[in-house]
């Protein structure tokens, strides 16, 4: 009792962590939403106001115009104190840090527009623009948040994968079984694993031989046979036995740790897109600084001090990041809804980026090119039959339909489709066994226990009806099927369904084999008193549109890779993709680092908790939305139907939105360094500066908007 409610006190502690992280990340996000409202609330109000007085002004130091001067002045000051804290904290932080960014140029160009309009209002002299305050502190806002939104979820994902694997049942001196935690377990305890729970610790079998589902972290789609000194990891899980192993890797060092680690390390990686705006502002922010402070000199000798400071003003505010910080937002924005609209979800405008430069995608196999589940291709059986084929069949139904494992639900979704074959004088689809019997494991022994059945376990289905004969002493073989006597008449034969290791004879497999259609595939065995009756043979069932997609890519010049831990992948694909199989998790990270040095901008395609890091470290990346939550949290960009072959599409549109990006990118700087020019040399009038900058942002707009056509 005490171990027990200490374990409940710690996982209470996992939880209570994990639910305040998502109130402080809902906390935060509807704090910056508040922001940004109320930024264009005021913004909005801004821009009537300052169009009005700009046009049409009312008399200087009129009480109109210090109403409306005033009230201007006063907005944009709430605006800066309740609304600009983040972006002047981070603007410090780069001026203490002696390094320019992004910060920097919006802190200047929302100064500047400030007391540049500030000034105008005091001497009535220039325009007015301090809706501009508004905006640029929005524009960084919505930014941040997406930012911290995006990360935020990666570690709450982080955080709940390390709860469903913290606990370890650990034998005691006492010559009993405690639950701990796994970061209490020292290496060299033993551990048991009990019948569809998980692998906390990485360790070597002592007891116990049966199936381990590894897809997660191998991605080998169908459960694997472990047995005495066969080593498992933290992250998989016991199908039909019951394990006990030697631990080797303590907590911190597991497989899953180094992934998880790797994972969250990379929190503060820049996409390539923050990289090259950065290099940009490192050039820019103090060009504009300095033709700024030259106009401000030039001025104080050649005019007035009014002159001096509207016109260093106007510099400043005609070098304002709005037609880059609105045109940009725009397109990605607009570019991120049709993506949506495909299928491909993704919050981040990097991942535009990454789709347009990759020139090498690597995909995952099993759920990501191929759906998870398996599916019975060829059924072969025996012509001379000792038993009725519909008897047999609707046997192997109602027994497999028992048994919780990816190989027992395809063949009963193929004998259930195929309702003729496996059914006889009594249908059996949709019956239970011994009224709702479902196999979900052994004991220590590894006997299988039913729900439903008896205390001891063993499997009774006492006078079950199959078509025609009885059901009885149905029970698991570990890490081989199952097996049970079936009754017809006066007969009565053991039938036996399942692994190649059922069969004595491997000239008889061989005899099989040779009258199989298909040569690839999981095959699963039905033997009556020891002699194979029938076959069947299970594949993976490739996504629709995987084909196509090898065309396409092809025909834009991107290099298509499989990267999988299966170590016997059956796929048929063209020849230019590359297929490397029984890869680890780091073998994954290897291939795409070196994609990375080759500047192939790699994007990755995945689904399993082995693809997160290799996902981090691409350029880019998609989640299948049926992957797990990691690979799904740390992903730039989800499928939400698993439809793969929307990427060549998404890659299209994204290149076509780069191309338009390139070019509002080169107006924006003509247009920037055309301005500062006139506006230094005193020549921009606000009339035409108000003009240039409408026109401006339309074609802009326009152009971030048209949409894309090709295929």
């Amino acid at each position: 009792m005490p171990d027990s409610i200490q374990s409940t006190s710690a996982k209470s502690a996992i939880v209570c962590r994990v639910e305040g992280e998502c109130d402080d990340l809902d906390l935060k996000l509807s704090r910056a939403w508040l922001r940004i409202a109320i930024a264009g609330v005021f913004a909005g109000q801004g821009m009537v106001f300052s169009l009005a007085l700009n046009m049409t002004p009312p008399a200087y130091a009129s009480l109109p115009y210090w109403i409306l001067h005033g009230g201007l002045i006063f907005s944009s000051i709430v605006v800066m104190a309740f609304l600009g804290g983040p972006l002047f904290a981070s603007t410090w932080g780069m001026l203490r840090g002696r390094r320019l960014s992004i910060e920097g140029l919006f802190t200047v160009s929302l100064l500047g527009a400030f007391v540049g309009s500030l000034v105008g209002s005091v001497t009535g002299q220039g325009s007015v623009y301090y809706e501009v305050v508004a905006i640029v502190i929005a524009i960084y806002t919505f930014g941040r948040m997406l930012g911290e939104r995006s990360q935020s979820q990666m570690k709450l994902e982080s955080a709940r994968l390390r709860e469903r694997f913290d606990r370890a049942f650990v034998w005691q001196e006492g010559g009993e079984w405690l639950s701990q935690a796994v970061s209490e377990v020292p290496v060299g305890a033993r551990v048991r694993v009990d019948p569809g729970a998980a692998f906390t610790l990485d360790g070597v079998i002592c007891s116990g031989v049966g199936y381990v589902q590894e897809t997660a972290l191998t991605g080998e789609p169908l459960p694997v046979v472990r047995r005495m000194g066969d080593r498992v990891r933290a992250g998989t899980w016991a199908v039909d036995s019951r394990f006990e192993m030697k631990v080797e890797r303590a907590a911190g060092s597991r497989e899953l740790d180094e992934i998880l680690h790797a994972v969250e390390a990379a929190d503060g990686r820049p996409s390539d897109l923050q990289t090259q705006a950065n290099q940009l502002i490192r050039v820019f922010l103090p060009v504009v600084v300095g033709v700024s402070f030259s106009t401000a000199i030039f001025w104080c000798f050649m005019g007035t001090w009014v002159d001096a400071v509207l016109n260093s003003m106007a510099v400043l505010l005609v070098a304002c990041p709005c037609a880059l910080g609105l045109a940009t937002p725009v397109a990605i924005s607009q570019g991120l809804f049709r993506l949506a609209q495909m299928g491909l979800v993704s919050r981040e405008g990097a991942f535009i980026d990454a789709l347009a430069r990759t020139r090498r995608i690597f995909f995952d196999k099993t759920g990501t090119l191929s759906e998870s589940s398996l599916r019975v291709t060829e059924l072969w059986v025996e012509p001379d039959l000792p038993v009725d084929r519909s008897n047999l069949l609707a046997a192997v139904l109602e027994a497999e339909s028992s048994v919780v494992h990816p190989v027992a639900r395809a063949v009963v979704q193929y004998l259930q489709a195929n309702a003729g074959d496996a059914a006889g004088a009594a249908s059996l689809r949709g019956k239970d066994v011994a009224g709702g019997a479902s196999l979900r494991g052994g004991d220590a022994a590894g006997a299988a226990s039913l729900r439903g059945g008896d205390a001891a376990g063993a499997a009774s289905l006492r006078g079950k009806g199959t078509a025609g004969g009885a059901l009885t002493d149905l029970h698991l073989l570990n890490g081989q099927g199952l097996e049970f006597r079936l009754s017809l008449g006066t007969a009565l034969h053991v039938v036996q369904v399942g692994e190649a290791s059922l069969v004595a004879s491997d000239g008889a497999l061989q005899a099989v084999a040779a009258q199989l259609h298909a040569q690839q595939g999981k095959r699963v065995y039905v033997l009556v008193d020891g002699r194979i009756v029938a076959c069947f043979v299970l594949q993976e069932r490739l996504r629709a549109g995987v084909d196509d997609v090898w065309r396409r890519l092809d025909a834009m010049r991107i290099e298509a890779e499989i990267l999988t831990g299966d170590p016997f992948p059956e796929l048929s694909v063209p020849e230019n993709v590359q297929i490397e199989s029984g890869l680890s998790s780091a073998d994954k990270v290897r291939r795409v680092d070196a994609s990375r040095e080759a500047l192939d901008a790699p994007l990755f395609v995945g689904d399993g908790i082995n693809d997160a890091v290799a996902m981090t470290r691409a350029s880019g990346s998609i989640a299948m939305h049926s992957g797990t939550g990691l690979a799904r949290s740390v992903a730039m960009a989800q499928l939400t139907a698993d439809r793969v072959e929307v990427i060549p599409h998404a890659i299209g549109m994204a290149r076509d939105i780069h191309r338009r990006l390139r070019g509002n990118l080169i107006y924006a700087i003509a247009y920037n360094i055309v301005g500062m020019l006139l506006a230094s040399a005193g020549l921009l009038h606000p009339v035409a500066a108000a003009l240039i900058m409408l026109v401006s942002s339309f074609l802009v707009t326009a152009r971030a908007l048209s949409k894309y056509s090709g295929a």
